[in-house]
Parts: C-alpha cells; sequence; structure tokens
C-alpha cells in the first residue's frame, strides 16, 4: 500500500500567510472599532473651517479732499487714532458763518425785548393822552349848552379823543405782537436763537469730522485712499480688522450635526500656527441653513436629474479670547475643528440674547465737545451789559 504524497511545501506557507494578514486585519478592524466605540463616535471633525469676524469698512462722513494720512496697510491702531484728515476750508468757512449768525440772532431777539418794553411805555404814555382829551371832552360838553366853548372847539375834543383811544389801541396791539414773539422765553432761549445754536452745532460737527478716526482697536487693511484725493460720504477708504472680534465659522456635513450642541467643547487648531497651539473652544450656534441656500444662484432640485449631494452647514465657534490676545489670527485663515459631542442635554439653539449691542464704539460720542462753551461765549459777547443791567433791575 503506497501512501499518499505529502503536500506540497508552498500550501503551508500560504495558509500560514492567510491566516498572519486575518489575523492583522482582525486586530485593526478591532482597534478601529475600539477607537469609535470609546472616543471617535463622541467627537466631530472638519477642516472646512476658517476664520471669521468683524471687518470694519472706514467710509467718511462729509465730502472733501485728502489732506493728511496717517496709517498704511498692516498697521495696528488703537480706537481713536486718526487714521487721516480732509481739508478743513469750507468746514471752517460754514462754522464761522455759523458764529456770526448766532450773533445776529442774540442781538435780533434782544432787539425784540427792547421793543416791547418801548411799546409798554407808548402803552402808558397813550393812556395818559386818552384821559386827557376825555378830560377835555368832558369839560367842553358841559359847557357848549351854555356856550360856554365854540361847537368847533367841542368837535375838536371829540375828535381828539377818538383819536387818543385808536392811539392807544394801536399801542396796545403792537405792543401785543412784539410781546407774542418773547413770551415765556429769554434771550438765550428764545427760538430763534435756538436755531442759530443747532446751526453752530451742525457747523461744528461737519468741521469735527474732517477729522476721521479708528472705531476700534485692530489692523489697518484694504486702504485705497490717497493724499489729494476727492472723497465723498459713504465712500470706502480703507478697513480695520479687529484682533478681538473674531470667531471660526465651522462647516460640517448635515450627518455630523445630529448630536451636536450649543455649548459643547470644542478643540481647535490653525494652520499657521500648527499643534503647537491648540484653541478652546464652545459652540455658539448651528447656521440657519446650508451654504447653497444663501449663495447668489440658489439650487433647483425639480429639474428631473436630480443628484443628492451632502450638505454643510456652518457652525460659530466662541474662542478663548485670552489664547487670541496670545495668538493672534486673521481673517480667512483656515481651521480644523473638532467638537466633542459627548453631552447631548445641552440645548440645540443658543439663549435668546438680551437686548444690548454686541459690538460698540464711543468714537463718535465726543464730536460736539467744545461747541457748547463756544455757544456761551459768542452769547456772552453780543449781549449788551446795559440790556443785563436793566433786566437785573
Amino acid at each position: 500500500m503506497t501512501l499518499p504524497p505529502p503536500p506540497p511545501e508552498h500550501n503551508h506557507k500560504r495558509n500560514r500567510a492567510v491566516l498572519i494578514t486575518t489575523v492583522i486585519f482582525l486586530f485593526l478592524g478591532a482597534c478601529w472599532f475600539g477607537y469609535y466605540w470609546f472616543w471617535g463616535r463622541f467627537y466631530q471633525n472638519t477642516n472646512d473651517a476658517y476664520v471669521d469676524g468683524n471687518n470694519i469698512v472706514v467710509t467718511p462722513q462729509i465730502s472733501g479732499i485728502v489732506q493728511a494720512l496717517g496709517v498704511m496697510n498692516a498697521d495696528f491702531v488703537p480706537q481713536g487714532k486718526v487714521l487721516l484728515e480732509l481739508d478743513r476750508t469750507d468746514a471752517t468757512i460754514a462754522l464761522d458763518r455759523s458764529l456770526a449768525d448766532l450773533a445776529e440772532a442774540v442781538r435780533e431777539v434782544m432787539h425784540l425785548f427792547e421793543t416791547a418794553k418801548q411799546y409798554e411805555a407808548m402803552i402808558a404814555l397813550k393812556k395818559a393822552e386818552f384821559v386827557k382829551a376825555a378830560q377835555d371832552y368832558e369839560h367842553r360838553k358841559n359847557l357848549i349848552d351854555e356856550g360856554g366853548v365854540s361847537l368847533e372847539d367841542f368837535e375838536h375834543a371829540e375828535a381828539a379823543l377818538k383819536s387818543s383811544f385808536a392811539d392807544l389801541v394801536a399801542a396796545e396791539h403792537k405792543y401785543i405782537a412784539t410781546f407774542s414773539q418773547i413770551e415765556n422765553t429769554t434771550v438765550v432761549t428764545h427760538p430763534k436763537v435756538e436755531l442759530a445754536k443747532s446751526r453752530v452745532r451742525d457747523s461744528f460737527v461737519f468741521y469735527q469730522r474732517c477729522t476721521i478716526k479708528a472705531p476700534a482697536t485692530g489692523v489697518v487693511a484694504m486702504r485705497t485712499v490717497q493724499v489729494g484725493q476727492q472723497v465723498h460720504v459713504g465712500k470706502p477708504l480703507l478697513a480695520i480688522v479687529p484682533l478681538d472680534q473674531m470667531w471660526v465659522n465651522a462647516n460640517f456635513k448635515e450627518v455630523q450635526l445630529s448630536k451636536m450642541r450649543v455649548g459643547q467643547k470644542v478643540r481647535v487648531l490653525s494652520d499657521i500656527y500648527g499643534r503647537e497651539v491648540v484653541y478652546q473652544g464652545t459652540v455658539a450656534g448651528i447656521g440657519g441653513g446650508t451654504g447653497s441656500v444663501f449663495s447668489v444662484l440658489p439650487p433647483q432640485n425639480a429639474t428631473g436629474n436630480w443628484i443628492k449631494i451632502v450638505q454643510r452647514i456652518p457652525v460659530r465657534i466662541l474662542l478663548d479670547q485670552e489664547q487670541v490676545k496670545q495668538h493672534p489670527l486673521r481673517l480667512g485663515l483656515s481651521m480644523d475643528v473638532t467638537v466633542d459631542i459627548h453631552d447631548t442635554t445641552l440645548p440645540r439653539l443658543p439663549e435668546i440674547r438680551e437686548n444690548h449691542p454686541l459690538f460698540t464704539t464711543d468714537v463718535f460720542e465726543n464730536q460736539e465737545d467744545g461747541v457748547d462753551a463756544l455757544i456761551d461765549r459768542v452769547i456772552v459777547e453780543n449781549l449788551s451789559q446795559m440790556f443785563l443791567k436793566d433786566n437785573e433791575e
């Protein structure tokens, strides 16, 4: 009886290789499953993320010619720094004219007050003349029957009485007409003076707006203005990027958002710093729609040749401001974002924000500083000392 031939040696090697390969794949699969089960399913990652923030476009509030320019692109400027100066010739002329108008208004109103006093004195005079005319008339009336006065003299007395009464009524109406223009006012609070004051304030602010200041602290960008250039209201001159007003917009696939909540912790890496700097962030909100919806030409899927494409929704990530101060970012930088979705008890929507502004600037609040002192000086210089003394008495 003959024995079967032994299996070829290469079959043993092949089976051994298959076994080793299978073990390796099983090990890798177990590692991947363990990674997914204990870590991967609790984190969502995307590298479709970019730095976003406020981009403040500086525009002039008045038209004019640029006389001086004090910044260049990439300069870091504090809030309130003078960026450029416009020619002040027209503004100076307008301010001087308004000051002259205010002085004239003060003098006109003083004249009204004095005219009212003149008519008040005239009324007293006309009353005295009317009393005298009435007495003359009564005296002649009693003597006309006795022949003590002539008929002509009596008629003249009667006419004088009527004339003095008409003069008294006219004086009273003149006083009323003048007094109605100054009633319940003073020289300083008269409508004409108030109107002149408002014109001074307007021209003063116009003068102040020849100086254009930085509305926020940040980096200068997109400077297009040049010295000698004629600029107009609303024309962009340059931009300021506040480095402390930045966040990250991370575009996640729609299938990654099921467990994403507002307030979850975020780990952010930037291409500019690499893994040396790890930013700590927080999910601040999930966008209201996909990017395609807000595009210039939104897609129309009812055309019959529809192909499903996984959509992405922007998620706003707030960064730790202390880290941003230490490691500044720039608008548009690429970021890598990983969201920790362990805590699914957090809300899907952010809380309703209180009614207060997020970003403010006080650069434009002081444009009227000094105008009240200027107005007071003009009023004092044009008020008559005799007028003031007379009113004090």
